[in-house]
C-alpha cells in the first residue's frame, strides 16, 4: 500500500512540473468586397489579445495589427490575394490564407509547450 501512495505522489509531482497546456489560438473573420478591392478583418479571439495580418502585393497597409473585437480595413486586395495571420506570439506560425469574395470565418489552434 505504501508503495502505491509513493508512486502516486511521484507521478503527481511529475505532472505538476509540466504545468498547464498552453494553446496558440487565433480566430477571425474576413469580409472581402472584390469590386471595391477592400477586405475587412475582424479579430474574434487571440491568445495574445491581437491578430496580426501580413499581405502580399499592393495591399495597404502591408501589415495590420488588430485587437480582439476590433475590425481593420485593408485596401488593394481582392479574391485570390494571399495573406497570413498570426497571434504574434514567439512560437506562433503565420498561417497562410487566400481571400475569397464575401465572408469567411477562420480559426486556428495549436498546442504549444
Amino acid at each position: 500500500m505504501m508503495k502505491a501512495v509513493v508512486l502516486m505522489a511521484v507521478l503527481a509531482a511529475g505532472l505538476t512540473a509540466c504545468g498547464p497546456a498552453r494553446f496558440d489560438e487565433l480566430s477571425y473573420s474576413v469580409d472581402t468586397d472584390g469590386g471595391k478591392g477592400v477586405a475587412l478583418f475582424t479579430c474574434r479571439k487571440s491568445s495574445s489579445g491581437k491578430c496580426i495580418f501580413r499581405f502580399d502585393g499592393a495591399a495597404s497597409p502591408a501589415t495590420s495589427t488588430i485587437a480582439v473585437d476590433e475590425t481593420g480595413a485593408v485596401s488593394g486586395v481582392g479574391p485570390g490575394s494571399s495573406y497570413c495571420a498570426t497571434t504574434g506570439a514567439d512560437s506562433a506560425k503565420c498561417n497562410p490564407g487566400t481571400l475569397q469574395n464575401g465572408k469567411q470565418a477562420i480559426r486556428h489552434a495549436k498546442r504549444s509547450s
